[in-house]
């Protein structure tokens, strides 16, 4: 599934002008959200020249564009662009605290003055007001300087992002291991993906616990099965799994994933029989 693109905006704002005969698309929609990166769609990344056509679409039929950017910090390592480039063609941004940054808890809503203004009311009226917000923003300050300047010897996103594409393009070129397991997108846009394997959420997690048992290896520990409505099932995939490249996994040799990926692989081939 590709991720959101200029020509999806357009198709469905001329849709909604066409059906409620409308001058603009922004007579009844007020902001249009754009998640990055697409977590749902393994971390994918609309192209950095489809965010500007988008903003301009939204600038034109009088429309807010706002930026879910949760994992804004891993989105701009996969664009290779600064964070402010990065938040130039968005009217609004939001970015947690406890998610790329590992803090521990809260989040950060960037706008106009005015925008902030009308924010803090509703976040008031929604009994969001603390008492204090000190230590998220410590913590959250903590995990900047952290994971995006790269202090106290943390892994930056940027280096996640260069070894897990490393490691997917190794394990894509082992045939035994390929022929069970795809990933999607091919090449990590950022520092997570999705996987699709031949095999059942069940058969999966009893071919990892043996591998786990005899290797000491973990492979998989979350999985589950692919619907007969996902059109990856069509291809053959039964389920999938999600991986991201964090500050633990950071840490492992990069042959014990190859290790225990073909081991999974010969589990998963020896309970069918095959």
């Amino acid at each position: 599934v590709a991720p959101l693109m200029m020509q999806d905006v357009a198709h469905a704002f001329e849709l909604l002008k066409s059906t409620e005969k409308l001058q603009k698309a922004g007579d009844v929609l007020s902001t249009l959200i754009l998640e990055l990166p697409h977590r749902e769609l393994g971390g994918k990344l609309t192209p950095w020249n489809e965010v500007h056509q988008i903003s301009k679409l939204c600038k034109e039929e009088c429309i807010h564009f706002h930026c879910d950017g949760a994992r804004i910090f891993e989105a701009s390592a996969g664009y290779g662009l600064s964070l402010p480039k990065l938040a130039k063609p968005f009217d609004s941004v939001y970015i947690s605290f406890y998610k790329g940054l590992g803090g521990i808890s809260g989040a950060m809503l960037l706008g106009s003055s005015s925008f902030c203004t009308e924010a803090r009311k509703w976040l008031r009226r929604f009994g969001g007001n603390l008492y204090t917000l000190v230590p998220y923003a410590a913590s959250g300050w903590s995990g900047y300087k952290r994971h995006v300047k790269g202090e106290g010897r943390i892994a930056t996103f940027e280096e996640k992002q260069e070894k897990l594409a490393h490691i997917v393009n190794h394990l894509s070129n082992m045939e035994d291991v390929s022929s069970v397991l795809s990933f999607d997108p091919p090449i990590p846009e950022t520092n997570m993906f999705h996987g699709l394997l031949r095999a059942s959420a069940e058969e999966c997690l009893h071919a990892s616990k043996k591998v786990e048992e005899e290797s000491g290896i973990c492979v998989l520990s979350r999985v589950r099965d692919i619907d007969e409505t996902d059109p990856a099932f069509d291809s053959g995939f039964r389920s999938k799994f999600e991986l991201a490249m964090g500050d633990t996994n950071f840490l492992i040799e990069n042959d014990a994933f190859y290790t225990g990926w073909k081991d999974l692989v010969n589990e998963i081939k020896e309970g069918k029989g095959s």
